[in-house]
């Protein structure tokens, strides 16, 4: 599996993109992670808040995905000068010059790179899932404790727990295809053409919509870009303000300083 590098990277050569890409994974991962964690943990702060310590281990143990990512990936050989001029010879046809010379994954197939594969899919498989089960027992408790909160504290948690499940649902509908996708071009023997257009947009939407969600859903995120907009908007009026202000005591002065242009009156008669 060849790895295309179109950012500076490639200029450093394959063995930078080579581990760029591997790093980039394993990142992704921990995103994809740290974003369940956050709901997760509203959930068990108030439904085991005895033993808090023991279900945050437990989830801690989520985090060796990544780390599980990062060495199966480096077990199989590495020869990227095979990849290079595989991919060359299968592909006569494409023009691989902007790329320069690329690497990528000599054995695909070996059994480290499928279990890499499945990991992938099945976290971003079942996150959302896990997140959104998480969702609904978090609003369970809210709704039974709605009583002794107040109703501030009400409505931003609410809108906390919502804008989080939302952002939990974003792999679902990014990630996914592009597992499929990969999936069947590795496994098919064929290439699907737009996923090749498609996997870098796919990957970066969660990039995008993710800190719009917290903005809109987290209240104080909310206010305080209020709180820079409106002020900015002020400064700018103020601003418009000063200038009309100026602008009309300028004229005022100059109008008093011009002389009078009126004929002399001859008081002797």
């Amino acid at each position: 599996m060849a790895i295309m590098c179109q950012g500076p990277c490639k200029f450093l050569g394959p063995a930078w993109c080579f581990h760029g890409y591997i790093f980039i994974l394993a990142l992704a991962t921990v995103g994809g992670v740290l974003n369940i964690h956050t709901l997760y943990y509203r959930m068990i702060t108030i439904k085991h808040h005895e033993n808090l310590q023991f279900w945050v281990f437990i989830f801690g143990l989520w985090y060796l995905f990544p780390a599980i990512i990062i060495v199966l990936s480096y077990i199989p050989p590495i020869d990227l000068d095979f990849v290079y001029s595989e991919t060359l010879s299968k592909h006569p046809d494409y023009d691989f010059s902007p790329y320069l010379k690329f690497g990528g994954f000599a054995h695909s197939h070996n059994i480290c790179m499928t279990l890499v594969t499945v990991t992938l899919v099945v976290l971003a498989t079942l996150a959302p899932m896990f997140g959104y089960y998480w969702r609904r027992e978090t609003l369970k408790i809210l709704d039974k404790n709605i009583n002794s909160l107040s109703v501030t504290s009400v409505s931003q948690f609410r809108a906390l727990i919502h804008g989080l499940g939302l952002q939990i649902m974003i792999p679902l509908f990014c990630y996914v295809p592009v597992g499929f996708f990969y999936v069947y071009n590795k496994y098919s023997g064929t290439q699907i053409l737009i996923s090749q257009y498609t996997l870098c947009f796919m990957i970066t939407l969660p990039a995008l919509f993710d800190p719009i969600l917290q903005i809109y859903f987290i209240v104080p995120y909310r206010r305080a870009v209020k709180q820079m907009l409106e002020c900015r908007k002020r400064r700018i009026e103020d601003s418009e303000s000063g200038v009309r202000h100026n602008t009309i005591t300028l004229w005022q002065r100059r109008k008093s300083s011009q002389p009078n242009q009126g004929g002399v009156v001859n008081n002797t008669a």
